[in-house]
């Protein structure tokens, strides 16, 4: 048995759209995993675990997520959409526009891309990177790696 806010659910809820919303989501999530995996495995890494780096690093994460969303959104509205790329002179991008409201695949693309993109602006920016919180600074290194990379200096002086 339904009752009425299942039903106004079901009767009002797109499901292309949590589908195209889903398939953008997987998209921001697989480059936020891509840069969790450098950021935890990498020569300064700023995490040793993933829960760790998640811990570390959700506000920044969040609010990449919502920037990419809003973005996500403003392409739904065709009328922002074609004025925001009639002032940017991107008219001939309307296609692209169309594509990524329409095929999960571009969604997913779509989420990639502007995830790497936010991550970018948002680190690099003078105006977001001064004001937005940034992703933390590498662990201290353990003792194992401040003797190995000792060792490393002290065979590079060597040779020169």
């Amino acid at each position: 048995m339904q009752t009425a806010l299942t039903k106004i659910v079901l009767s009002s809820v797109s499901w292309h759209l949590v589908w195209l919303w889903l398939w953008f989501l997987l998209g921001t999530f697989w480059y936020i995993g891509k840069r969790a995996y450098y950021l935890v495995t990498g020569p300064n890494p700023v995490a040793s675990t993933y829960k760790q780096f998640f811990q570390r690093c959700w506000l920044p994460l969040l609010l990449r997520e919502i920037f990419d969303g809003v973005l996500f959104w403003l392409l739904f509205n065709q009328s922002i959409a074609a004025d925001g790329l009639q002032y940017l002179g991107w008219q001939k991008f309307s296609g692209v526009v169309s594509a990524i409201t329409q095929f999960a695949p571009v969604a997913f693309l779509f989420g990639h891309y502007i995830d790497s993109l936010a991550d970018t602006i948002i680190s690099k920016v003078p105006g977001f990177k001064d004001w937005l919180p940034q992703m933390p600074g590498p662990l201290p290194p353990t003792p194992a790696q401040a003797v190995a990379k000792a060792e490393a200096k002290a065979e590079a002086n060597a040779v020169a």
